[in-house]
């Protein structure tokens, strides 16, 4: 079995909304989003009673991977030609003069061995968050501009936060893989086995967070805004005194061949790992 991979790319996703439309936005809705929909029963502050403390402007990493396998195989079978007419005994066929069987029901067939050569096709597309590698959504979110980043190591876009990957590369290539290598049924041979390894992207999405105080409550509130989508949710977190490890190409793209035999069925199966050059700018 051959698998081939994709060359490595990372990303960063392009704001659709600045920061300050983003605090204008929050702000018109602050009080709401704050106190929520049960306190605003029991109280009803002014939007001067809820100040803003802080503004943490980051970019959170994401994985899109996409792998495909191509088994090329043969498999046996018998082919049933029905014949013209109850009077046929006999068919030349391809130079072959071949019986015909009586059927219980209808005209004599031809009943003729083949060996059927097959071509089963299996792809899957997937995104995972990079800190806690649970599956998600990213349609949403790769439709716009981005800009590719030649060296993830050196990227510290000035005034934003970069939350370093807690997932590595291997950890969701192997889960998409292992929804494409799949045995064939019936099959009498295998002609070829190929694991394309399409897409292994690392992507980061804009994030603002907004720190509130309502001191009357003694209560803070953390405000996301999605700075593509302009989505907006509360609860949200600040992740400044929460960032573990750095930023390491090696150490996130780590998809080697004793990595990739980890997720192939079969712990006898040769695996050669086919990865494509990439200039990562060292």
């Amino acid at each position: 079995m051959e698998i081939y991979l994709a060359a490595e790319h990372a990303y960063a996703l392009v704001p659709s909304y600045s920061i300050e439309v983003a605090r204008d936005r929050i702000d018109q809705k602050k009080v709401g989003l704050v106190v929520g929909t049960v306190g605003a029963l029991f109280s009803n502050p002014k939007p001067d009673d809820i100040k803003l403390l802080s503004v943490e402007n980051r970019v959170e990493p994401f994985w899109v991977v996409a792998a495909s396998m191509t088994t090329r195989y043969d498999k046996s079978g018998t082919y049933t030609i029905p014949a013209s007419g109850p009077d046929v005994r006999e068919v030349t066929m391809l130079d072959q003069v071949l019986p015909t069987a009586q059927q219980q029901r209808g005209t004599p067939a031809l009943n003729s061995p083949v060996v059927e050569h097959c071509v089963q096709t299996l792809r899957m597309q997937q995104a995972f968050d990079a800190l806690s590698g649970t599956r998600i959504d990213a349609a949403k979110h790769l439709g716009g501009e981005r800009v590719a980043i030649d060296d993830v190591a050196a990227y510290a876009p000035e005034g934003v936060l970069v939350v370093p990957p807690q997932i590595r590369a291997s950890a969701v290539v192997r889960q998409v893989t292992a929804e494409v290598v799949r045995p064939v049924q019936g099959a009498q041979s295998i002609q070829e086995e190929r694991v394309e390894i399409e897409l292994v992207d690392l992507c980061f999405r804009p994030v603002y967070a907004f720190e509130y105080e309502w001191a009357a409550r003694n209560k803070r509130m953390i405000i996301e805004f999605d700075a593509l989508t302009g989505d907006q949710r509360s609860g949200g977190r600040k992740l400044e005194d929460q960032i573990k490890g750095i930023l390491t190409t090696d150490v996130l793209f780590d998809i080697t061949a004793d990595a990739v035999g980890m997720f192939v069925p079969g712990g006898s199966i040769a695996v050669k790992l086919v990865k494509a050059v990439v200039d990562r700018g060292r």
